[in-house]
């Protein structure tokens, strides 16, 4: 496998010839597919104990932060570092004006293996909103169940959505073709949607889009997310 990128105008440069990479259909992969990854590799370690034994790693990192530690691994370092202005030698911190920033960089084993990662060039496309897994809250599955009337969490990137314009928004495709339109957005973020899910939805398979027009242009981009989703 390779890294696919496609060449896009430079708007940061005064040359119009300027053009920059920009990476295509990266797909994100969680704590789970990675554990599945191991497993098929033939480790006798079950899924069960290798998601009990990282979470104990993911806590003792945690521990070692807020102890004021920094953390060197193969795969990552973390150092902590503080932002903003001391007006004098004798001010102290303060919440308002300081803020304490974790700096992560990659490890040894992560570090040497960027020059090594195979690149191939694709065509440039429209860029569109990418939705990455849907959360119902009510039944705390993912990319499986719609509860009508409760609360869903979408995440992805490019899911902001303009609050002015009916065109845009998330929809909700029956089998049959029928769209409904979420009326209630909580947070409109580019990576994270949350929502009312529509109270009264038949029973059946969805298909769940978004449906957004990027500043600076004026056609409808639209998401679809990888996943049918089922309201019983």
């Amino acid at each position: 496998m390779a890294i696919k990128y496609a060449l896009y105008p430079n708007h940061l440069t005064s040359d119009p010839d300027d053009f920059m990479a920009v990476v295509q259909d990266q797909e994100s992969r969680t704590k789970e597919d990675l554990i599945d990854v191991m497993i098929g590799r033939g480790s006798t370690v079950t899924k069960a104990e290798a998601l009990s034994v990282l979470e104990e790693f993911e806590a003792a990192v945690q521990q070692a932060l807020e102890e004021g530690n920094s953390i060197n691994t193969p795969l990552f370092r973390i150092s902590a570092s503080i932002q903003g202005v001391f007006l004098g030698e004798s001010e102290s911190f303060k919440d308002n004006q300081h803020y304490v920033r974790l700096n992560v960089k990659p490890g040894s084993r992560i570090g040497e293996i960027a020059g090594n990662i195979d690149v191939q060039k694709v065509e440039a496309s429209a860029p569109q909103p990418n939705l990455v897994s849907f959360r119902d809250v009510v039944s705390d599955t993912t990319n499986e169940t719609l509860t009508p009337g409760g609360v869903g969490e979408l995440t992805g990137s490019r899911l902001k959505i303009g609050a002015d314009d009916p065109t845009q928004g998330i929809f909700l495709v029956a089998a049959d073709g029928t769209s409904t339109q979420v009326a209630t957005i909580i947070r409109n973020k580019p990576s994270n949607l949350i929502f009312m899910i529509p109270v009264g939805l038949p029973s059946g398979e969805y298909r769940m889009e978004v449906r957004v027009v990027f500043r600076g242009t004026t056609s409808l981009r639209v998401g679809q997310l990888n996943h049918t989703i089922q309201v019983v």
